[in-house]
């Protein structure tokens, strides 16, 4: 896999864009030593790129001397709020996992809730005498009809893949 940084020949900085994420459709971002991980959105990039508006900008791939010279000769761009910037991208995603596991654990309860409402309505109709043989076979249908609504909740509620 290539890495890559982006480079303004005008000002002589540059930014690491590391390799490509082809899921997120983002480049991985500045690496923080600190963080041991890297900033994983693009706010590094869109700085530079603000910043070098108008400026010529080059695309170098790892693995070449070009590459390599740069990295040795050249400041990098927000050298020294990299740290910060790793630091607030993984916040950010632990924020949004804890969004995530919120959002599936009231998913949960909205089931349960369903659950005991449909339970409360199959005790409801199981109490109910019918008038007629057709209202029989229409209270029979609503309570087989409940029932297996109940099922299929109880299999969603037991299936690992779905708690």
């Amino acid at each position: 896999m290539r890495d890559y940084l982006l480079y303004c020949t005008y000002c002589s900085v540059y930014t690491l864009l590391h390799s490509y994420n082809k899921e997120s459709g983002a480049f991985l971002g500045e690496y923080s030593l600190l963080y041991n991980d890297y900033t994983r959105d693009s706010i590094v990039l869109n700085k530079f790129l603000l910043a070098h508006l108008g400026h010529a900008l080059k695309m170098i791939p790892s693995k070449t001397e070009e590459y390599m010279g740069i990295i040795c000769s050249t400041k990098r761009f927000l050298e020294d709020d990299i740290d910060k910037y790793v630091q607030e991208s993984k916040e950010r995603r632990l924020f949004e996992e804890r969004d995530r596991l919120s959002e599936r654990h009231i998913g949960r309860v909205q089931v349960y809730m369903i659950k005991h409402l449909l339970d409360c309505e199959l005790e409801g109709l199981k109490r109910r005498k019918a008038a007629t043989p057709a209202e029989g076979q229409v209270l029979l249908g609503n309570e087989l009809g409940i029932k297996k609504a109940l099922e299929i909740i109880e299999q969603v509620l037991t299936d690992k893949q779905l708690a």
